[in-house]
């Protein structure tokens, strides 16, 4: 569905099944238990704010995560930008399953349940370790070497190994 037909319908009309394109991410906040992210959407026909229901957690949308498949939403009206307007609420909604090389800018997001490659969990479990580290008040030239230590990445791929 293009913009231009998102526009055009009726207030608290229910629509989904399609995808849209993000341009812009602006403001995170919580109502209640849900956190809400709104975003600005366009396409080749204009641009729509589109406030998402990202979850029970903060976990916003960020990175190159450029579409959202739009599962449940509604068109609500909205004053946007000093200007009464109608906006899409997006409360169901699934992320685009990422292509070789885009796991990075995808691991953690709310919607993505793939799982990640080793690099990424490599770079987890070396962060948690030196976080550990820097948890014992160790001086900041001993975190540095830590980081670097030969026997950290053993200690890594002892883990990676099961």
């Amino acid at each position: 569905m293009k913009i231009k037909q998102l526009l055009i319908q009726s207030i608290a009309q229910k629509i989904g099944g399609f995808p849209l394109f993000i341009k812009t991410y602006k403001k995170n906040w919580q109502t209640g238990e849900i956190w809400w992210q709104q975003v600005i959407c366009m396409d080749e026909t204009g641009e729509i704010p589109v406030d998402i229901k990202v979850g029970s957690q903060y976990n916003p949308l960020r990175g190159r995560t450029r579409e959202i498949k739009v599962i449940v939403a509604e068109i609500q009206e909205a004053e946007y930008l000093g200007k009464d307007r109608k906006k899409l609420v997006v409360d169901q909604f699934e992320l685009p399953e990422p292509q070789v090389g885009e796991w990075e800018e995808y691991a953690g997001m709310p919607g993505y349940s793939g799982s990640e490659p080793p690099k990424v969990i490599r770079g987890k479990i070396k962060c948690w370790l030196v976080a550990a580290k820097v948890g014992t008040k160790a001086s900041l030239a001993e975190v540095k070497g830590f980081a670097d230590d030969p026997l950290l990445i053993k200690i890594i791929d002892s883990i990676m190994d099961g």
